[in-house]
């Protein structure tokens, strides 16, 4: 069927092409017929003699007509081998395959005509390829993040089917079914809120507000979190009003200060500070964790991402994806400094 398709093209393009040969022919024809008779008519210095010389006739017509039908059929067959480049490799992408790319053979005036539709195809393929990627790698992770809480609850639950289990094995294994069930939930929500964070190009309900007093809220929200742990925070808040959206913004602080608390060990410290630029406003967050090497760090706001595998066990990789995502809606920028055991620090330019 696909070269049924192929040919049913080509074979329409080729009698499009034949038949402009023709217009362009017949046209020769009928303009040198017509110059032939007014040749002859006494206002424009004539004879009067308005009869056609069909022997002078076919000797200009069947000549003139071979040198512009041989003109027109080599211009017509280099814009078929052109046209038909590109129909077959639209068939392809259409089809899911972004590998076949269009080059431009020779320098000739015709090639720098169909030299931006051949860059703009392999652009095209370009891109959709990186989306495919993207995609399968977002499937392959995603399904990865929701079998791993699913296998423990399903694993749990059977064991408190079994007989002979423990009131304190119960509890224990109740524990981790709700504790799965939660992260699955998180998980759920965090992809959903990137989901939209990433089809949204506009932040909307903007509002002038306290910025040093949201950052004071959501150290509050996360004191169980650095009070268990025993982590000592210190901050450094310049009073600044902000205007943007603030459950937006409240989501970025909350994800940054809970990596910066997920990851600092017990009886660690977090430095808070803010303060105004001359182009804005400037938020950091440092932490003395463990800290990532150059190219951790250079993947770490991808989504799914955990970096080393040795202190990713309570983490998604959304967080900072999020992060990122809400800076971008901002016109922000946001960079993260870090060396293995030296603690990181992330800082939100908006």
């Amino acid at each position: 069927m696909k070269n049924n398709a192929k040919k049913n093209t080509e074979t329409r393009i080729a009698i499009w092409l034949a038949v402009q040969s023709f217009i362009i022919i017949a046209a020769a024809m009928a303009a040198f017929l017509f110059v032939d008779l007014m040749s002859h008519v006494p206002v424009f210095g004539g004879d009067g003699n308005l009869k056609i010389s069909i022997g002078l006739a076919l000797g200009m017509i069947i000549p003139l007509s071979a040198l512009l039908g041989g003109v027109n059929n080599y211009l017509n067959k280099t814009t078929l081998n052109h046209v038909t480049s590109i129909s077959e490799a639209m068939e392809k992408a259409a089809n899911g395959d972004f590998e076949t790319e269009l080059i431009m053979d020779g320098k000739s005036y015709s090639a720098k005509i169909y030299a931006d539709i051949y860059d703009n195809y392999n652009k095209m393929c370009a891109e959709l390829k990186q989306v495919q990627i993207l995609r399968g790698d977002f499937i392959n992770k995603y399904s990865h993040e929701f079998k791993t809480p699913i296998t423990s609850i399903n694993g749990f639950a059977e064991l408190l089917l079994a007989q002979n289990v423990s009131a304190e094995e119960q509890t224990q294994y109740l524990r981790i079914i709700a504790d799965e069930s939660a992260r699955l939930a998180e998980l759920a929500n965090s992809t959903m809120l990137l989901s939209k964070l990433d089809s949204q190009t506009v932040v909307t309900d903007k509002i002038l507000y306290s910025l040093d007093e949201q950052l004071r809220h959501c150290l509050i929200l996360l004191s169980s979190q650095w009070q268990n742990k025993r982590i000592s925070i210190e901050s450094e808040l310049e009073e600044i009003n902000y205007y943007g959206n603030p459950k937006l913004m409240e989501q970025l602080w909350l994800n940054l200060l809970s990596n910066a608390v997920k990851f600092t060990p017990e009886s660690g410290k977090i430095k808070v500070h803010l303060s105004a630029t001359d182009d804005g406003v400037c938020v950091s967050i440092a932490d003395s964790g463990y800290g990532m090497s150059e190219e951790v760090a250079e993947h770490i706001f991808e989504k799914y991402y955990k970096g080393e595998k040795t202190h990713n066990k309570q983490g998604m990789g959304l967080g900072l994806s999020i992060a990122k995502r809400v800076v971008e809606l901002a016109d922000g920028e946001i960079k993260v400094k870090s060396k293995p055991n030296e603690g990181s620090v992330f800082t939100v330019n908006l």
